[in-house]
């Protein structure tokens, strides 16, 4: 499944996170396993149940028909008929509706639907990629699975339905704050599993530690993937762990949350090394580079650091749009070692930058 237009909200960036193929990268995220997160993507918003409708399809064959004649022609309100939304909104709600509107935006054209049972798993509540976790807003019965085939390919995507006073309707993620597990906030040292290096972050890296616990499983917490990895498998190879959190006492995707903090760790296999990053200095100054292209920004601010003898850049990028990134990114080890802050704030919380920025350790 591929959009054909950019997205605007922050959840856009981790959309590239459903382990779908972009170009010549591969990317994924374990804690965004959630079956929410995969089913829930072509849905738009609903904002209120749908059930008073005298009118609706009475079996899934007439379900799967409807909503795959009303996506085809882009019939956003038909669409909002077929569903049985949550009581009240929710950001994964936004997220869902963005997918949609971009993925008929791009033209996809569904032309094969089969009705398929429900999985265990599906009628129980799951982690989205905010951390919550959500349940159904009906009792799933069946699951709809969409495919479109073109002479370039196939692509499809399934999603739960279920059944209220004789209609059936598309099945909506509705947050349950009950089965949300606590997260911590304030100050802390955090390393991946399994890994040499370590941060200061003033809260845990999203979706929290309780959270993937709940959604993975105790084994999945010593996978070093399980906050989040990239992976180029095309010529050059390389992969990318990384983890993330708002401002101190923020959730990294609630409202009032202004400020990103963001750790990450690039190697590379040896043939790729030797062949496309063999100048530690030229590996630093295109990671700079890269950051101020990407916030459309101006390079305000750069210099030569080291740690522990290991060369480095700190720099500091204003967007267009008046965002701040601050950063240091360090060659070690043949390993690329990248901290930012990036605030939307109008006076930015540089001591906690500071703070982040200072605490890299590296064994």
């Amino acid at each position: 499944m591929s959009t054909g237009v950019p997205l605007t909200i922050e959840w856009a960036r981790k959309a590239k996170l459903l382990g779908r193929q972009s170009g010549r990268s591969f990317m994924t995220a374990k804690q965004l396993g959630s079956s929410w997160f995969k089913l829930g993507i072509a849905f738009l918003l609903a904002m209120s149940p749908s059930a008073a409708l005298a009118e609706g399809p009475k079996s899934a064959q007439e379900f799967a028909e409807q909503y795959m004649a009303a996506f085809n022609k882009k019939d956003s309100a038909a669409l909002k008929k077929l569903r049985y939304g949550a009581a009240t909104k929710s950001k994964m709600q936004d997220f869902i509706e963005e997918m949609t509107e971009a993925e008929m935006t791009s033209g996809t054209q569904y032309n094969k639907f089969e009705i398929l049972p429900v999985e265990g798993k599906q009628t129980e509540s799951s982690m989205g990629p905010d951390g919550a976790f959500y349940k159904p807003s009906l009792k799933p019965t069946n699951v709809v699975k969409l495919t479109a085939v073109t002479k370039d390919g196939t692509s499809s995507t399934s999603f739960p339905i279920g059944e209220k006073d004789g209609i059936f309707y598309a099945v909506m993620p509705e947050k349950d704050e009950a089965a949300t597990p606590p997260y911590k906030f304030g100050w802390q040292r955090f390393s991946l599993p399994k890994s040499n290096w370590s941060v200061m972050l003033p809260n845990e890296p999203e979706p929290g530690a309780q959270a993937l616990l709940q959604q993975c499983g105790k084994d999945a917490m010593l996978d070093p993937d399980v906050y989040g990895v990239v992976k180029n498998t095309a010529d050059i190879k390389t992969c990318q762990h990384f983890f993330q959190c708002g401002a101190e006492g923020k959730r990294l995707d609630s409202d009032d949350n202004k400020e990103t903090y963001r750790a990450a760790c690039t190697t590379y296999e040896p043939e790729t090394l030797s062949k496309w990053f063999n100048d530690p200095k030229k590996n630093l100054d295109d990671t700079v580079d890269v950051r101020t292209r990407s916030l459309s920004g101006k390079l305000i601010e750069q210099k030569y650091i080291d740690l522990a003898g290991s060369p480095g850049r700190q720099f500091q990028i204003r967007g267009e749009d008046g965002t701040v990134l601050m950063g240091r990114v360090y060659w070690i080890k043949d390993a690329l070692y990248e901290l930012t802050f990036e605030s939307k704030l109008e006076k930015p919380d540089t001591e906690g930058a500071n703070k982040f920025l200072d605490s890299l350790q590296v064994m």
